[in-house]
């Protein structure tokens, strides 16, 4: 999927990640909005160029991009960005279907897309190749976070751990076997419906020798989770729904994002992150313009993409989102010197899916998953 050996694209980001963090010195239902709303004014002497922006939704997610776009269609009025707010999950199928139905009129034109929709969309041809005399803050990324081809770059690197509703539980978790294999957790642990990286990865890293899974072999890591359904308590599909349930006890435990977890935390939510011992799944971020987009269209993409990326923006972005960020120009936020998402020891020890077989494979992985666990849930 990346640059140079891809299968060793996520060791090799983990060590670059760490070595930026130290010279910096230091998918719920869809929203849309328009940045004309908070600036721009249209310009008498030509058309719009109007565009669709895909912004992840909540957990401050929105508040960088608004503000990068609100202040270039202020000086650019003849730009027009329509905003669209939902998860990967939910928008990447809509993505799909668009271009089947049209390719030359994507759904939307560019935005931020997570490790497994950058992926899928590799595989299926979605993306357009950055113009590097445009997004030229890309070089201050590392070249092991470049797509083949340019087409995107990774911004930041999340780590998936355990979120858990501390009030409630009385034992915290601290192994990736918790989700699947503890007694307080039964009929308490929530999963994100399709997200496979997030409890069939690391079930293939910590067991897959024991039960004879692997990602050539997905089968039996879907079994094993069939015979132990009794655990799963509710399926989501919104980072919404899943802080609902956290909160409210009706579930307990979660495999997902440490990052968007933290700033729950950080506005009160009862609920605190384990990072499990066999370590956290490293979960990249990219920013990416569709295929199908017109050359005017990619050339204003390209230059907010260049916007979004500078030392200013990203270092915005990590104090508002606490997303650990891969330019080397950007610094660290104070309040996040010593989260463990940020630390060597924690990037340097992910569990590292394998993206291109879950892009390659979805359609399979997701009928072992309805056929296999689904029908046993209630």
């Amino acid at each position: 999927m990346f640059k140079s050996k891809r299968k060793r694209f996520f060791s090799l980001a983990s060590l670059t990640l760490t070595a930026s963090l130290i010279l910096s010195a230091c998918g719920g239902a869809s929203s849309s909005g328009t940045a004309s709303e908070n600036g721009g004014t249209p310009d008498s002497s030509g058309d719009k160029i109007k565009l669709t922006m895909f912004i992840w939704a909540g957990s401050n997610q929105d508040i960088v991009p608004k503000e990068v776009v609100a202040e270039y269609v202020k000086e650019h009025p003849n730009v027009e960005v329509t905003f669209e707010e939902s998860s990967n999950a939910i928008m990447y199928p809509k993505m799909v279907a668009g271009k089947q139905a049209d390719p030359n009129n994507p759904v939307v034109n560019f935005g931020y897309f997570n490790a497994d929709a950058t992926a899928k969309g590799v595989n299926d041809d979605m993306w357009e190749p950055l113009d590097t005399s445009i997004v030229t803050n890309i070089k201050d990324i590392p070249e092991q976070f470049h797509q083949p081809d340019n087409k995107g770059i990774v911004w930041g690197v999340s780590s998936f751990g355990l979120v858990y509703n501390k009030e409630l539980v009385t034992t915290p978790p601290t192994s990736w076997n918790d989700l699947w294999d503890n007694e307080q957790f039964k009929g308490k642990t929530a999963l994100w419906d399709y997200m496979f990286y997030s409890y069939i990865s690391p079930l293939i890293a910590t067991k897959g020798e024991e039960i004879g899974a692997s990602y050539d072999n997905p089968e039996p890591a879907f079994q094993y989770w069939a015979d132990h359904s009794d655990q799963v308590g509710t399926l989501v599909t919104s980072n919404d729904q899943l802080k609902a349930l956290l909160e409210s006890g009706d579930a307990l435990i979660a495999p997902f994002s440490a990052q968007v977890a933290q700033t729950w935390i950080d506005d009160g939510s009862p609920l605190a992150v384990a990072y499990p011992e066999e370590g956290a799944i490293s979960f990249p971020y990219s920013l990416q313009v569709v295929k199908g987009s017109t050359p005017e269209q990619t050339r204003v993409a390209s230059e907010i993409i260049n916007e979004l990326l500078s030392a200013d923006a990203l270092t915005r972005y990590a104090e508002a989102t606490g997303t650990p960020v891969t330019s080397t120009a950007a610094a660290v936020p104070d309040k996040y010197k010593d989260d463990p998402s940020f630390s060597v020891e924690t990037q340097s020890n992910g569990i590292n899916p394998d993206w291109d077989v879950l892009a390659q494979n979805s359609s399979t992985w997701k009928d072992l998953w309805d056929r296999l666990v689904k029908t046993n849930l209630q």
